[in-house]
């Protein structure tokens, strides 16, 4: 069964098309890799499921949950950027403790599941 279902997926930016008619599935306990050359879309497509972008057309679910356009700190996800720090300014405990904090994670679950 599909935990992540994207379907026909699109964004642009002004007249660039970013992501065009993008659909997939990724399946519980497999990994799902987007490979493509520099500027194809891959980072844009993982923003619209982040929730950092809003698609243009296309469907996000998550679960059978349509998640398009919820908000990302309503999503009930975590993800690791190319960088390791989403916010620069913060420490990697900091970033990676984040997302756990705004989900209001006690703090000793939060430094146990850090360190582990």
């Amino acid at each position: 069964m599909a935990i992540l279902k994207v379907k026909n997926l699109n964004k642009n930016f002004g007249k660039v098309k970013a992501v065009q008619d993008v659909t997939f599935e990724a399946t519980e306990g497999k990994v799902l890799s987007l490979l493509g050359p520099s500027g194809c879309g891959k980072t844009t497509t993982l923003r619209c499921i982040a929730g950092f972008e809003n698609p243009d057309s296309g469907e996000i679910y998550l679960d059978d949950r349509k998640i398009t356009y919820v908000p990302p700190e309503k999503r009930g996800i975590g993800m690791i950027f190319q960088n390791y720090a989403l916010w620069p300014h913060m420490t990697v405990y900091g970033n990676l403790a984040f997302g756990l904090q705004i989900r209001k994670v006690p703090k000793d679950e939060i430094t146990k599941k850090i360190k582990k």
